[in-house]
């Protein structure tokens, strides 16, 4: 992610032609493959399209507008008759929110690039984040206090101190939609992966190739673990920062695991609902990353709709703090873990997903106007 975001900003400033033919056909791979895989599909099991020709005098008038192919038009459906034009006009296209806005508002992204110093920028900051054990950083091992480890005694003294079950590995550069997190389970008083190999020093040593950090796993509130309870679910939330009024939640969504996987990102699989923020009660439609749309979890079936989030004041607190600690970046997807005893902050992501916001919230009609 911290690659995607430096080259994301030199693309928008134009520091080299040959940089912008590379994002250019890096960009349009990404979108075909996601357009043959999910948007075609989505299209034609549609009964609900607007007719050919309203299609294509749109798609053209989008392409005039915002100046690039409009995938968005299929990634979220707007062929469908319900969206008058106008509504459409709410949808950002990908390719103008990641190479002309973003890179326009959220300068500084690198402080939120890697977990390692994120979490050293929260110490002493009155913000709970996910306890540390073990750090990975350019080939060495650290504890929680930065300390250099270089045994296995030293490894095993520290994982004694674990409280939790489960502890999770964790690229520090942020990795791409949770899919290089895997977790460690404790059994008899040792830690195991999905393989069950013991997680020792040895163990270490094969993967410090790359920075990894390793967290205590988190166990959310009741109400949330009620729905699905195999991963720690977590609440996206985007805040902007308007000068002189400090940051603003303007979108809530909840993300829940699925398959009993460990993580809750839709890339894996995952599905995510709207938050009411006034009241924490859920929207009644889910989404996941193949243009599915559910009413019920697809694996627990909890119904969405009437189901309360309790203390969502809290995570709407905990986000428009962390927006005002670093006004330096506009826009803002944090993700925010809410547990018995209050909320617990896991990352910031400078770019953040569009496709999690728009699906939920019909566009970002607010976020365009304050944009402009």
């Amino acid at each position: 992610m911290a690659e995607f975001n430096l080259r994301m900003q030199k693309y928008h400033d134009g520091s080299t032609l040959g940089l912008r033919l590379y994002m250019y056909n890096f960009w349009m791979s990404y979108q075909n493959k996601r357009f043959f895989e999910s948007y075609w599909p989505a299209f034609k099991r549609s009964n609900d399209k607007k007719n050919i020709i309203k299609i294509i005098f749109e798609l053209v008038k989008l392409t005039l507008i915002w100046k690039c192919l409009p995938y968005h038009y299929f990634r979220y459906g707007l062929y469908r008759k319900k969206y008058a034009f106008s509504k459409v006009l709410d949808y950002l296209p990908e390719t103008v929110f990641y190479y002309e806005i973003l890179p326009k508002i959220n300068k500084q992204m690198f402080l939120l690039d890697d977990k390692s110093v994120f979490e050293d920028m929260l110490r002493g900051q009155n913000i709970s984040y996910p306890k540390t054990v073990l750090k990975i950083v350019k080939h060495t091992i650290f504890d929680s206090d930065s300390n250099v480890i270089k045994s296995n005694q030293q490894v095993t003294k520290e994982l004694k101190k674990v409280k939790s079950k489960v502890l999770f590995c964790k690229p520090s550069d942020c990795g791409s939609g949770g899919k290089d997190i895997f977790a460690l389970r404790r059994f008899n008083g040792k830690f195991y992966d999905s393989s069950n190999k013991i997680f020792d020093y040895k163990y270490i040593q094969g993967i410090k190739l790359s920075d990894w950090i390793i967290q205590e796993g988190i166990e959310n509130s009741k109400d949330i673990s009620s729905i699905y309870k195999y991963s720690t679910n977590s609440f996206r939330v985007l805040t902007y920062f308007v000068p002189n009024q400090g940051a603003k939640v303007l979108y809530c969504i909840l993300k829940f695991g699925n398959n009993k996987a460990i993580t809750d990102n839709a890339h894996t699989g995952g599905v995510y609902v709207r938050v009411d923020t006034k009241t924490g009660f859920l929207d009644e439609i889910a989404y996941d990353e193949n243009l599915f749309e559910y009413k019920e979890h697809p694996l627990t079936r909890t119904t969405f709709k009437g189901n309360r989030i309790k203390n969502i004041e809290k995570v709407v607190k905990t986000a428009e703090l962390l927006g005002n600690k670093f006004p330096m970046l506009t826009f803002v997807g944090w993700d925010i873990a809410l547990t018995d005893n209050g909320t617990v902050v896991l990352e910031g992501n400078s770019s953040p997903g569009l496709t999690i916001i728009q699906r939920t919230y019909n566009g970002m009609s607010e976020f365009i106007k304050l944009t402009k």
